[in-house]
C-alpha cells in the first residue's frame, strides 16, 4: 500500500473517531439535560408539607408566644411558614380563590398560580400522623426557572392578610415547591455505563468503525489510483516519453486532472516535434547560405574565383537571407513576450491592401501567375500600418510561392460585422486536411520535402500574433487539391476625438 493510501485511511479514521467522540458527548449531554427522578422529590416535598401543617407544630409554636391579637397571630402564622421553608429549603405559597397568590416565602410570587391545570392526585401516608394524605403534585415555570410542587388544600378556615391587597382574604391550598433538580456528569456516567448503553453503543461504534474503514479503503483506491497513474505518467514525462498518455478514470475532478494532463503531453509532444522540424528546417537553411558564403569567400580569398564581382554578390544575398531568419525569430519572441510596440494610428486599410497588391504584381508575373485585386473604398481602421503590411504581404507571397504557374492568386477585401474582411486565395495545390489546424503553429511545414523552399515556418505564427494584436481574427479554408484561402478579419473601430476605441469581436 503507498503513502497516499496510508495517509487518506489515516485521515478517514481520525475523523471517525473524533465523530464517534462527538457523539459520545452529546449523547451525555442529552441524558444530562433529562430531568431527574422525581418521584423522590415528589415524596420529600409530600413529608415536608404535611410537618409544616401538622397542628402540633403551628399550635407548638403559636402557645410559646402567649396571647395574641388577630393581627399577632396571622403574623406569627406567616414567620411560621417562612422558618419552615428556610429550615427545609423549600418555597412556600399560600393560595385564595381563583389560585391567586396571597403569600410567597421568596417574596417573588406570581399573580396567579398557574401549576394547578396541569396537577395530579399524589397519595401519601404520612409516617408521622400515620393516615393516608391526599395531596397534588405538578411543575411550574417562574423566571425561567422550573418547580416541582406538592399541594395540600385547606379543609378548615384560615383567614390571613393577603399582602398584594391588604385585604382579608381566605387560604384555600399551601403550595411547597423545590426547583427541578438536574443531573449530574457523575449520576449520567454512572447511569450510562451501569445500564449496558456504553456496551452496545462501544459495540455498536466498532462495528460502524470496521464497517467505514472497508468502505473508506475502497473509496481510497478509487480516488488515488488515478492520481498516482497521473503521477507516475508525469514521471515519464520528465523522462522525455512525451507520448505517454493516463486512462480516464475515477472521480469527475481526477477525470479531469487526467483529461488535462492527457491535453498537456499531447501539446508538448506536439511542440516538441515542431521544434525538432524547425531546428531541421533552420539547419537546412542555415547550412545552405554559409555554405554559399564559406565557399565564395574562400575562392575570393585563394584568387581562384572568375568573377569576383559576383561572388560577392552571393555573399551579400545569401547573408540577407540568414538577416531575415534572424529577424523573423526575433520579431515572433517579441510578439509573444509583449514587448513590441504596435503603433494606433488611423490606417488606410484599402490604400495599404492596393500598395501590397501592387508591389506583389511583379513577383507573380514572375511566377507566371496573375494576381487579381479587388479592393473597394473601405473606412479606416486603427493599428500599425507597417505590421499590417507585413502580414498581408506574407499571406500574398505565400499563395504565389505555393501556386504553380498558370494559377491565380486572389486578394480581395469587404465590410463584415462592424469590421474589415480581407481574404487571399489561390489555386494552388491546397493544405491537407489534418494539416490545418496546425498551420498556425510556430516552425510548423506543410509540405516537409520543400522545406527547403518555404522557409522557417514562421510566417503565419508572426502573422497570427499580429493579427491577434490588433485584436482580429485570421483563419483558413482548404482543401487538398483545391486551393487555400485565408481570411483576415480586423474591427472597425469607434473614433472619438484623439482616441481610437476598437471593437473587439
Amino acid at each position: 500500500m503507498n503513502r497516499l493510501n496510508v495517509r487518506l485511511l489515516g485521515a478517514f479514521g481520525v475523523v471517525l473517531l473524533f465523530t464517534l467522540a462527538i457523539i459520545s458527548l452529546a449523547l451525555i449531554l442529552v441524558l444530562r439535560a433529562r430531568p431527574a427522578n422525581t418521584d423522590e422529590e415528589y415524596i420529600q416535598l409530600a413529608a415536608t408539607t404535611i410537618d409544616i401543617l401538622s397542628t402540633e407544630q403551628q399550635q407548638q409554636f403559636l402557645d410559646n408566644q402567649g396571647p395574641l391579637t388577630f393581627q399577632e397571630e396571622v403574623e406569627l402564622q406567616l414567620d411560621y411558614l417562612q422558618s419552615q421553608a428556610d429550615n427545609n429549603n423549600v418555597r412556600i405559597m399560600l393560595l385564595a380563590q381563583n389560585n391567586r397568590v396571597i403569600w410567597d416565602s421568596n417574596g417573588d410570587y406570581p399573580r396567579e398560580f398557574s401549576g394547578l391545570s396541569a396537577r395530579e392526585a399524589f397519595v401519601e401516608r404520612s409516617q408521622v400522623l400515620g393516615s393516608t394524605t391526599v395531596l397534588y403534585k405538578g411543575e411550574f415555570d417562574h423566571k425561567r426557572q422550573k418547580w416541582l410542587y406538592v399541594e395540600q388544600p385547606i379543609r378548615r378556615e384560615v383567614i390571613l392578610l393577603d399582602v398584594d391587597n391588604g385585604k382579608i382574604a381566605v387560604v384555600n391550598a399551601l403550595v411547597v415547591a423545590t426547583q427541578m433538580p438536574k443531573q449530574s456528569f457523575r449520576a449520567v456516567i454512572r447511569e450510562y455505563l451501569g445500564s449496558g448503553m456504553f456496551l452496545a453503543f462501544f459495540q455498536a461504534g466498532c462495528i460502524g468503525m470496521v464497517v467505514a474503514l472497508l468502505f473508506s479503503a475502497g473509496i481510497v483506491r478509487w480516488v488515488s489510483r488515478p492520481l498516482l497513474d497521473v503521477a507516475h505518467a508525469a514521471a515519464k514525462v520528465a523522462e522525455g516519453n512525451y507520448a505517454t498518455r493516463v486512462p480516464v478514470h475515477g472521480p469527475d475532478e481526477v477525470r479531469e486532472v487526467a483529461r488535462t494532463f492527457n491535453t498537456m503531453t499531447e501539446r508538448v509532444e506536439i511542440g516538441q516535434k515542431a521544434q525538432r522540424d524547425f531546428l531541421a528546417n533552420v539547419s537546412h537553411d542555415l547550412r545552405t547560405p554559409l555554405t554559399s558564403i564559406q565557399g565564395f569567400a574562400q575562392a575570393i580569398a585563394d584568387g581562384v574565383a572568375d568573377d569576383n564581382a559576383h561572388a560577392a554578390n552571393i555573399i551579400y544575398h545569401e547573408a540577407g537571407r540568414m538577416t531575415r531568419m534572424v529577424n523573423e525569430l526575433l520579431d515572433l519572441a517579441r510578439i509573444q513576450a509583449g514587448r513590441m510596440d504596435m503603433m494606433r494610428q488611423a490606417v488606410e486599410i484599402d490604400e495599404l491592401l492596393k500598395t501590397v497588391g501592387e508591389s506583389m504584381t511583379i513577383r507573380a508575373r514572375e511566377r507566371g501567375l496573375q494576381l487579381d485585386v479587388q479592393i473597394p473604398d473601405l473606412p479606416r481602421i486603427a493599428g500599425d500600418g507597417d505590421r499590417l503590411a507585413q502580414v498581408f504581404t506574407n499571406l500574398v507571397d505565400n499563395a504565389i510561392k505555393h501556386t504553380p504557374a498558370g494559377g491565380r492568386v486572389w486578394l480581395r477585401a469587404t465590410l463584415d460585422n462592424q469590421g474589415v474582411l480581407v481574404r487571399v486565395q489561390d489555386t494552388g495545390e491546397g493544405i491537407p486536411r489534418e494539416d490545418l489546424p496546425r498551420i498556425f503553429e510556430r516552425f510548423y511545414q506543410v509540405d516537409k520535402s520543400r522545406a527547403k523552399n518555404s522557409g522557417t515556418g514562421l510566417g503565419l505564427a508572426i502573422t497570427r500574433e499580429i493579427v491577434q494584436a490588433h485584436a482580429g481574427r485570421i483563419w483558413v479554408e482548404s482543401e487538398y487539391g483545391q486551393g487555400a484561402r485565408f481570411n483576415v478579419w480586423l474591427p472597425q473601430p469607434i473614433w472619438d476625438g484623439q482616441k481610437t476605441v476598437v471593437v473587439r469581436r
